[in-house]
């Protein structure tokens, strides 16, 4: 009885430590309305804290819709073709994103020179006010359509 209480215990501490250990971790981008009330999606810049100019390195960028599906992506894949982009820099989002709708924004980098990926996502919509301005609406706000 003893043994297979430790062996119970070994068993339980295993399956807890891995799915904490292999679990994908999704960042939050920064992202604000530009002067066109188009977004800018960024990495934010606690991602260089060091101020070293690092670059990132842009694998897959793609934009959803829930209940539509996939509404746009790019991957940049070949080798020969890099995009590298640096903290704040906006990324390229080959997207026109209309007002009221809720989107998924997601895209995936490796920071240059190592093999490290990271997953980003946000959720956004672009809300018109009554009074004719542009507000942007992030995460758990986005999907509430009563805002």
């Amino acid at each position: 009885m003893k043994h297979i209480h430790w062996l119970l215990i070994t068993l339980l501490l295993g399956i807890i430590t891995g799915c904490f250990v292999h679990r994908n971790m999704l960042y939050t981008p920064d992202i604000v309305l530009k002067d066109s009330g188009q977004p800018c999606i960024s990495i934010p810049s606690n991602e260089d804290f060091f101020k070293r100019n690092k670059q990132f390195n842009i694998i897959v960028t793609g934009v959803f819709q829930t209940g539509v599906g996939e509404l746009w992506s790019k991957d940049y894949l070949d080798p020969s073709k890099p995009y590298y982009v640096k903290t704040k820099e906006c990324l390229r989002f080959e997207y026109y994103f209309q007002n009221n709708i809720t989107y998924s924004i997601y895209f995936t980098t490796i920071e240059k020179g190592t093999d490290k990926n990271k997953h980003w996502h946000v959720d956004m919509r672009i809300k018109k006010t009554k009074d004719g301005a542009l507000q942007l609406l992030l995460d758990e706000h986005a999907r509430d359509v009563t805002q």
